[in-house]
């Protein structure tokens, strides 16, 4: 699509992408540069012609070729998936030349688009999408205070041939204040807060007193009006028959924290048995590059046992006191030397919630 859209401000210019602009774009490309793409490198004069070639017959996508303050080309970015009549538009397609990479090229270069998307076009909603590998795209649409959505599995189709997740991330009309202030900020050399997600990981053998601890926690916290969610994720996927191979609890856990992030929650505490195992997992799910501290309950096998006792009966007891040892067996040989230990065996609930927090640094 052929546009004559030009976008110009903070030692940036966006000016229509043209062919002219390919033998440039290609000195700023290489496999690095291009990792999280759909298609392969560019390798050629030929290949990265036939890149603005596609970009300019897609319907719907706004390319740019990017300049900076001296006219040079770094890179290339687009709007794409334009519906005016509905008020959604995604922004994407972007590289830039690592020269620029960490200065103030991206931040402009969003702040110039979703102005325009939001402010002369008056749409409700800008999207990213990120291929889930690409830690330093998530980590660059993180900092513009995007709001993850979720992962969309089996949805990219990278230059291998293997189908990969994407990583979704949204602005709203309502938001781009907010948005756009921090922009702002982080042009003008100013502090930015830290807006990630704050994860608060507790895990532990049944017995533990992960749930109770987790309550202690949120009265804490309550008492301190600090805001916060607590997600009991060993109901995330309790199920019969339970489906732990297709990765529901995670799936869960993003749905329940978008959510609350939209509502601007920032901490959030999960108790289940391996969630210290399964740290990454569970960032992942939310989306963010969360600051994550994990911190396994521990109890002596007398101390567990008594306090299923008081909860289960029969066969039932049975089965929980395998399941519990098994898993304090586990736990401790696979959890990593930087997950913290807090023994729970006499102490009252408070008394190991405090530690826990402080440890989270809360």
């Amino acid at each position: 699509m052929e546009h004559d859209l030009v976008l110009s401000g903070h030692g940036v210019r966006l000016v229509p992408l043209r062919a002219e602009h390919a033998a440039p774009l290609l000195t700023c490309t290489d496999d690095v540069v291009w990792r999280g793409m759909t298609s392969p490198t560019p390798r050629t004069a030929a290949d990265m012609e036939r890149v603005v070639a596609t970009a300019l017959a897609a319907p719907g996508r706004y390319p740019f070729a990017v300049l900076d303050a001296a006219g040079r080309v770094v890179g290339s970015t687009s709007f794409y998936d334009v519906d005016r009549t509905v008020g959604r538009l995604e922004v994407g397609h972007t590289w830039y030349a690592p020269a620029v990479w960490g200065t103030h090229v991206n931040p402009a270069c969003k702040l110039l688009l979703m102005t325009h998307a939001f402010e002369e076009w008056r749409v409700a909603r800008v999207a990213y999408r990120v291929d889930e590998r690409n830690h330093r795209s998530l980590a660059a649409v993180t900092k513009l205070g995007a709001v993850p959505e979720g992962r969309l599995r089996g949805h990219r189709l990278r230059p291998d041939g293997t189908r990969g997740a994407s990583m979704y991330f949204s602005v709203l009309a309502d938001e781009w204040p907010a948005v756009r202030d921090r922009l702002r900020a982080r042009l003008a050399g100013q502090a930015v807060p830290d807006d990630r997600t704050h994860l608060l990981l507790l895990g532990g053998r049944s017995g533990v007193g992960k749930s109770t601890v987790g309550a202690a926690v949120h009265d804490l916290l309550t008492a301190r009006d600090v805001r916060h969610a607590v997600v009991e994720g060993d109901a995330l996927d309790l199920a019969h028959p339970a489906p732990w191979e297709h990765g529901v609890a995670a799936a869960n856990l993003a749905d329940v924290w978008r959510r609350y992030r939209a509502l601007g929650y920032r901490r959030l505490v999960v108790t289940s048995t391996v969630s210290v195992l399964e740290a990454d997992v569970l960032a992942a799910a939310v989306g963010d590059r969360p600051h994550v501290t994990s911190v396994l309950l521990t109890a002596s096998d007398s101390t567990a046992h008594a306090r299923l006792a008081r909860r289960e009966h029969g066969a039932s007891l049975a089965a929980h006191v395998a399941r519990s040892d098994a898993a304090a067996v586990r736990l401790e040989a696979e959890a990593a030397a930087d997950v913290h230990r807090v023994a729970t065996d006499g102490r009252d609930p408070e008394d190991v919630a405090a530690e826990v927090l402080r440890l989270a640094g809360w």
